[in-house]
């Protein structure tokens, strides 16, 4: 967990499906009942016009990109930086992707994995824990090939 972070809304008009998912420690995301594209973030219809409803999804997925945070950061974020964060693309769906912090275990801090661990196009898989006290978030959990350690 991390103390003073800034908390998401979880009362959208749109994320209701998406947040009962996660605090069942499971991912949910908006899937057209018409042409069957999948959406993230939350919207209130389909670009095709189609109703949506919140499907689970696998949490599996492909390394997009990434970025190495460095300072000035958010004050709950300083003691953490420099740290990587992932876009990751999951297997439901092409452009279904969410960024996230990737780990090697479920509960590493969040500057775990080193740049040098990294890989576009690697697999990683969603690990739902606690960013802050009851908030549930997904972060990618990658099978690293490198031996891992904290960053200084």
């Amino acid at each position: 967990m991390i103390n003073g972070i800034p908390l998401p809304a979880r009362d959208g008009p749109f994320e209701e499906g998406f947040w009962a998912a996660l605090d069942r420690g499971v991912l949910a995301h908006q899937h057209c009942e018409a042409c069957a594209t999948w959406h993230f973030p939350p919207r209130w219809r389909c670009h095709c016009g189609g109703a949506l409803t919140y499907q689970e999804v696998s949490g599996a997925g492909t390394l997009w990109s990434w970025t190495e945070v460095h300072p000035p950061v958010l004050p709950a974020f300083a003691p953490f930086a420099p740290y990587v964060v992932g876009l990751v693309q999951l297997d439901e769906g092409e452009g279904l992707r969410m960024v996230g912090n990737l780990v090697v275990a479920s509960g590493d801090p969040i500057n775990r994995v080193r740049p040098e661990q990294l890989q576009i196009g690697m697999k990683v898989q969603a690990v739902i824990g606690e960013i802050a006290d009851g908030i549930p978030w997904p972060s990618w959990k990658i099978e690293p090939s490198i031996p891992t350690g904290e960053m200084p």
